[in-house]
């Protein structure tokens, strides 16, 4: 959704202990493995798939749809005009609906700062997931993720943010609220979104589709020796171990620069 850790969307989320995922989809869970690519985290599949439940212990299980207390209500720092209609139009699209001439309307904004309502959370609990891995066992028919994952270089997602309304309060220069024609944009985004007035004031608008995109997401680094799981570390300001193919004229130095991470992972695609 974004691409930089400055963006005041992605500070919004940090600060209630989420990292952001970069187009909002419907289908992402918990109990998800994730590599990296680049400042990226990619799905690679559910974690059941790679590592198979043992005699003793089942896969957790997901609590589904507790209420976000701490994120509703809250909202992001003000971001320029540009940003916030590019993160609309990405949540509009995920949506299904069309931002085609929706820009129209907030020509006389300079900022805008979106509203999170109606936040739910999926998570499965850290000691429940610790037991699993600690009884699961490496399918024998992974081979290339297997060898991730012995490399210390793959994810699990363990809760995710989700939501089918967002609000989205557009300001001119000054402060002062753009007012919008709601039923002008409900016509340009199409049926597949329902678009209305926020409270009193003009200029908050919410954009609310069918299905829940899930927005945000918290997830850890697994850590396994030998094929045996070892611990686990939330997926933020951590150092990669050496792969096994890394060419051995490298220099020490290099070899650094290559395996250390310094930035926390801000955002999540497929």
């Amino acid at each position: 959704m974004l691409g930089s850790s400055s963006d005041p969307f992605i500070k919004a989320l940090k600060s209630f202990g989420y990292l952001t995922v970069r187009l909002p989809k419907a289908d992402i869970a918990p109990l998800q493995i994730l590599s990296k690519n680049g400042k990226n985290l990619e799905r690679l599949g559910p974690v059941v798939k790679l590592l198979t439940p043992g005699d003793n212990i089942g896969a957790p299980t997901i609590s589904l749809g507790a209420l976000a207390a701490n994120i509703n209500g809250q909202r992001t720092g003000e971001m320029k005009i540009g940003l916030g209609l590019s993160l609309l139009g990405s949540i509009i699209g995920a949506m299904s609906g069309s931002t085609m001439g929706v820009d129209v309307e907030y020509k006389q904004a300079k900022s805008a700062v979106f509203e999170f309502t109606d936040v739910t959370e999926d998570k499965i609990d850290i000691i429940d997931l610790d037991q699993y891995l600690g009884d699961a066992d490496i399918n024998p028919a992974s081979v290339f993720v297997s060898k991730l994952l012995e490399a210390d270089e793959l994810y699990i997602t363990t809760a995710v943010i989700k939501s089918a309304k967002f609000i989205f309060d557009a300001k001119q220069s000054g402060g002062v609220g753009v007012k919008v024609n709601v039923p002008v944009i409900q016509g340009a985004v199409g049926g597949n979104v329902t678009v209305g007035a926020s409270g009193a004031a003009d200029s908050k608008v919410t954009y609310e589709g069918k299905i829940p995109l899930v927005f945000g997401f918290q997830a850890v680094r697994l850590f396994f020796d030998g094929g045996k799981f070892t611990s686990l570390v939330p997926a933020e300001g951590v150092a990669l171990k050496g792969l096994g193919n890394i060419e051995s004229s490298l220099s020490e130095e290099k070899k650094v620069e290559q395996l250390m991470v310094d930035d926390c992972f801000v955002r999540l695609r497929d």
